[in-house]
């Protein structure tokens, strides 16, 4: 106890001086913690709308082929159909299947003071498995029974919803539909996701495929889209449905015109890249920034060492060991470290709470994050800062070991 109140009396006494390392440590922890924390929102926001976006789901057009196949000549049709969802669930590794083809067609609200034009989504029962997308409490989705009975029954998106009835309670009314009524049976939440096409989702109608084909004349679906079980085979998985579906079509199956794909989980790999990379460049800024500020201590602690030359002289002449010269020399940064770097940290904790605090739009919300303080980048952060006190006071503190007690009495 004698030690640390003589420890706090003169880092008290040189307080002055001092106050300027202090405050490039407080302002560098700061950055870091800022940084790392808007990193790690980001990495959790994107994370989450990946998963929104089917991360796993693999989807297939069709095209016109580029190449002769089997004596019949370039340029034919590639025309998908509903079998084919059948026939992607015998791949191995495809966990679920569906088919989607858009539309877009008046919808008008059961009392008909309200229309709208929006696109129209006839898809399976499956759609939403793949895409990985939620329905809000009260609701369904689509169901097989939808499927196998042609029921006029459809799912509508949060934001067409409150077009066109103003309300939240929209299950179990009716709006017409291709000049049919349908029934609402479930509300798609608005959600924040990645690599959507034809809009956002919570703007959309969903029918059941089965019930459009016959009111539209629907025979080819646009996409035949399949979930996969394992992101990390994407290209083999894409390989082995590739395969199947070119047998079906008669076509080459290297000839990637004939059937144009669009492999989320590939996609998905590379944006979880890119998050990841600027994560590291985050990182590497504040550290840089923490790095800074540790050279400032270092030099700092350089000329209280050779200040206190005759004083460390007489402790040793008094029997101090080396070892605690060295050790209370680290003990003086490492309190001058603690202090700058505790207080960065506080001020970054009540500068992520105040921007949290700040109304920002849901769908912007939904790609930043919310940047907060973890209980692991404090953790982090306060390793860095040991780290640093260490490496900035370990050469001034084995200079203070070094001294001999002769040479330091006589030192002018």
């Amino acid at each position: 106890m004698n030690e640390l109140r003589e420890l706090l009396r003169e880092t008290w006494s040189n307080r002055r001086r001092l106050l300027p390392v202090v405050i490039g440590l407080c302002f560098g922890t700061l950055g870091l913690s800022v940084l790392l924390a808007f990193g790690d929102g980001f990495d959790t926001a994107m994370n989450g709308a990946l998963q929104r976006s089917g991360e796993t789901m693999v989807r297939w057009f069709g095209g016109v082929t580029s190449r002769p196949f089997r004596g019949q000549p370039a340029g034919r049709g590639m025309a998908l159909l509903p079998d084919d969802v059948a026939l992607l669930r015998q791949v191995p590794g495809v966990l679920a299947a569906s088919l989607e083809t858009g539309i877009n067609a008046r919808v008008v609200s059961d009392d008909g003071t309200r229309s709208a034009n929006p696109y129209i989504a006839a898809v399976g029962h499956e759609w939403l498995a793949i895409r990985r997308r939620t329905v809000e409490p009260g609701g369904r989705f689509l169901s097989p029974l939808d499927e196998v009975e042609r029921r006029r029954v459809a799912v509508i998106g949060a934001e067409l919803a409150q077009q066109l009835f103003r309300r939240e309670d929209v299950v179990g009314r009716t709006l017409r539909v291709f000049d049919q009524p349908f029934t609402i049976v479930g509300v798609l939440g608005i959600e924040t996701a990645l690599m959507q096409s034809n809009g956002n989702d919570s703007g959309k109608l969903f029918v059941p495929f089965a019930t459009a084909a016959p009111l539209r004349g629907l025979r080819n679906p646009q996409i035949v889209m399949a979930r996969i079980d394992d992101a990390g085979r994407a290209r083999e998985r894409e390989t082995q449905q590739r395969a199947l579906l070119a047998g079906r079509l008669q076509c080459d199956p290297a000839d990637r015109a004939a059937l144009r794909v669009s492999n989320h989980a590939l996609t998905a790999r590379d944006i979880r890249g890119i998050v990841t990379g600027t994560r590291v460049f985050l990182l590497v800024i504040g550290v840089l920034g923490l790095l800074v500020a540790a050279v400032g201590v270092a030099n700092m602690t350089v000329v209280l060492v050779e200040e206190r030359v005759p004083e460390i002289g007489l402790r040793m002449a008094f029997g101090a060991t080396p070892a605690q010269i060295r050790w209370r020399q680290l003990a003086e940064t490492l309190a001058m470290v603690g202090i700058g770097g505790g207080s960065g940290l506080l001020l970054a904790a009540l500068l992520l709470w105040g921007v949290n605090q700040v109304p920002l739009d849901p769908v912007a919300k939904g790609y930043l994050g919310d940047p907060l303080l973890s209980v692991t980048t404090s953790l982090v952060i306060a390793g860095l800062l040991g780290l640093c006190g260490g490496i900035a006071g370990w050469h001034p503190a084995s200079r203070a070991a070094a001294v001999q007690p002769v040479e330091a009495l006589r030192h002018d």
